[in-house]
């Protein structure tokens, strides 16, 4: 998403600059970057009807690749040399006036609009961005269970932006040492120079494409990874290379192949498509086609027309701002995406792109006042100071998140420590109780959820882990303990730790705790996204296994599941059966060295609360336990536990739901404490510890029936 070309500036070169952009222009390549940002605008606004607009993005790494190869070799050949300096510095004056403003408007709206308890996720992607690794942020959250709940940030679009300018740090970095190689073996020769930059570009297209092939099909990181995208913008490099066909039709042909192939998997591919893998050989093919003949066709006739070459000129500045509108303006009406503010975001964006690129991003770029003829040194420094901007406004915000994270835990220890008798579940144990002292009270503060969690690592395997190996943490003594118990789940057992700390160290007992990601300990085999997640949850449910085989000494096994688990495969098909559920969870108790001796112990999943129900808790707060309840058979449905209970004949089930719910209603705050710390799917740890008491009554009351 590159203008390569820059405007004239107070230096000696400024007319051959002017000179070389007007032989390089390119009408061809102004419609191709129309085509790639209109298709990604029309994605982000209406993904149901351009299902794989995001090819756009592809098309502009291979333009940028296509550009950015060009000018460093035309350099090379005419010069002799790279300078790094001078090019990092157009980079800079190109990139960052724009997308700085952009990060910072969406910063001070994100402060002004978005519920405070996004900010710490929202901060964190804008500093991310503003240092160009957006897309290592989001590669790690894409295999972070914990932040699966995460929102679409206003900033998650510069995860292309941040894979491009690691692009531009290092491949001047290669052709400068293709240069140094080309020199040692033939002095002189840039023909020995090309052909060693076309061998090289052609490495990187062949390694980075496998490598993303592979990584696209084990782990959904790929699609984010500077790696997995390496080979589009080599693509692009690579097609500075090839000769220029002289057929006109040929070329004409050719382009329009190109452009049918972009069209192709704009139309044809979803967000199920596997991406980038091999299907992103269709868009890159296209781009890579259309810009290598695109010279003098009918392409650059469409590109030299006014409102083409408008939206070509300003695509940088569209793409930056159409995608903070379509997060923040639900933020800012209270209500979700209609057609009505859809048309006002299309209407908004393209003079806000016209105006910030005109009026702002230029007279930045090119005043001599400012950073027009400015050596790279200052314009460094002048970038430095900016980012730093950007970074001290995010500090801010998030300073006052860790603050309010703080005095939030504060609160709820105190009111732990004075054990209320109305606090939390149980005011569901005794519903006629009630305590004036209570009055006002809302704990964790709905702002902090995020951090009123338990889980912790070494209880935890997790998908960043890249390992089947089971991870356990011990709770409770280490020796002296009277019972031992392991609780073993998904993670929704490991919600529970908190809890189960508490009962350990009040009954005396040792409590093993071993989670992992998405998957509980089931014989049967369980949908994942991807065949690296699928093949570790297989290999933690076999260790488990294999470990529950040898341990002669347990007292009980816990076991736990979300309601709305992974599907099972059955064959070629594909079920959510609660026959198949509680079969697959029966096989893998037997398991157990001594199933008479050894109980297992089910404890069944929290309501599955809807999406919004957190957002209406923040907005409702004390209100929110009769405006966001919902009704108790909606949020019910079968895990599949009790069925499995009802077959084993050494196992007891564990309901703890009316303390969740009312008979008629289940509600996100119970005795002043808000239930869940994300959308219905995990508890905090506030409800956990006012649980804790009737949950370890009820795992001594199995233990007696066993």
């Amino acid at each position: 998403m590159t203008i390569l070309t820059d405007t004239p500036s107070a230096d000696p070169d400024a007319a051959t600059r002017t000179q070389t952009r007007a032989a390089a222009y390119r009408p061809d390549i102004q419609a191709l970057r129309a085509i790639a940002v209109l298709s990604v605008f029309a994605y982000h606004l209406a993904p149901g009807r351009l299902s794989g607009g995001y090819v756009g993005v592809d098309v502009f790494f291979v333009i940028s690749g296509f550009l950015i190869g060009s000018h460093l070799l035309r350099e090379l050949e005419t010069t002799g040399r790279i300078r790094l300096g001078a090019f990092w510095a157009r980079r800079a004056k190109r990139l960052l006036p724009a997308s700085l403003l952009v990060l910072l408007v969406s910063a001070v709206a994100t402060f002004l609009w978005v519920p405070r308890s996004l900010w710490s996720q929202f901060l964190t992607e804008i500093a991310a961005s503003s240092l160009y690794v957006e897309n290592w942020r989001l590669a790690w959250a894409s295999v972070d269970y914990l932040a699966a709940d995460n929102k679409a940030s206003a900033v998650q679009h510069f995860w292309s932006l941040s894979v491009e300018e690691q692009f531009y740090l290092f491949t001047p970095v290669l052709l400068l040492l293709v240069a140094l190689l080309s020199r040692w073996i033939r002095p002189g020769s840039y023909v020995t120079t090309r052909r060693l930059a076309g061998s090289l570009f052609a490495l990187v297209v062949c390694a980075s494409f496998t490598y993303g092939v592979w990584l696209t099909a084990n782990t959904p990181e790929a699609y984010f990874s500077t790696f997995t995208r390496a080979w589009e913008f080599a693509a692009g490099v690579l097609v500075g290379l090839l000769p220029m066909i002289a057929s006109r039709t040929a070329r004409a042909l050719g382009v329009a192949l190109g452009l049918v192939l972009i069209a192709t998997a704009a139309t044809q591919y979803t967000s199920a498509t596997p991406f980038p893998g091999v299907a992103a050989l269709v868009p890159v093919s296209g781009a890579a086609l259309a810009i290598w003949l695109g010279r003098g066709t009918f392409l650059a006739r469409v590109g030299s027309w006014r409102p083409v070459s408008l939206v070509g000129d300003t695509s940088y500045a569209i793409y930056l701002w159409h995608w903070p509108l379509i997060v923040l303006v639900p933020y800012i009406t209270d209500a979700p995406l209609n057609v009505g503010t859809k048309l006002v975001i299309l209407g908004v964006t393209f003079p806000l792109a016209w105006l910030s690129t005109t009026q702002w991003e230029n007279r930045v770029r090119f005043s001599a006042r400012l950073l027009g003829g400015r050596s790279p040194a200052t314009v460094g420094l002048w970038s430095a100071a900016a980012m730093a901007v950007v970074l001290a406004v995010v500090a801010g915000g998030l300073a006052v998140k860790v603050n309010g994270a703080a005095e939030s835990e504060r609160k709820v220890n105190t009111l732990l420590a004075q054990d209320l008798s109305c606090l939390g579940a149980a005011k569901l144990a005794d519903p006629t109780c009630e305590d004036p002292d209570l009055e006002g009270v809302l704990v964790p503060d709905p702002s902090e959820l995020a951090t009123d969690e338990a889980n912790r690592a070494e209880c935890w395997s997790s998908s960043a882990a890249k390992s089947g190996d089971v991870v356990m943490c011990r709770l409770g003594p280490e020796t002296g303990y009277s019972r031992r118990l392991l609780a073993v789940g998904d993670s929704h057992n490991d919600q529970l730790v908190g809890a189960y700390e508490d009962i350990a160290h009040e009954f005396g007992w040792r409590i093993d705790v071993a989670g992992r990601v998405g998957c509980y300990w089931t014989e049967a085999d369980l949908q994942k996204n991807s065949t690296a997640d699928q093949t570790m949850c297989e290999e933690w449910r076999r260790q488990i296994s294999a470990y529950v085989e040898k341990a002669d000494d347990l007292d009980a096994i816990l076991t736990s599941k979300a309601r709305n688990s992974s599907p099972i495969l059955a064959g070629d098909d594909v079920t959510t059966s609660v026959g198949a559920t509680a079969d697959g969870l029966v096989r893998a108790w037997a398991h157990r060295p001594a199933p008479r001796k050894v109980p297992v112990i089910a404890i069944e999943d929290n309501p599955a609360m809807p999406e919004g129900t957190m957002a209406c808790v923040e907005a409702q707060r004390l209100d929110a336990a009769s405006a966001c309840a919902q009704p108790r058979r909606k949020v019910l449905p079968p895990s599949g536990l009790a069925e499995a209970v009802a077959i084993d004949p050494n196992a007891v089930l564990v309901d703890l739901t009316d303390l969740y719910c009312e008979p008629k209603v289940c509600r996100p705050v119970v005795g002043h404490v808000i239930v869940y710390r994300d959308d219905g799917e995990h508890l905090t740890l506030t409800y956990t510890r006012t649980l804790a008491p009737y949950l370890g009554r009820a795992i001594e009351d199995a233990l007696r029936q066993t």
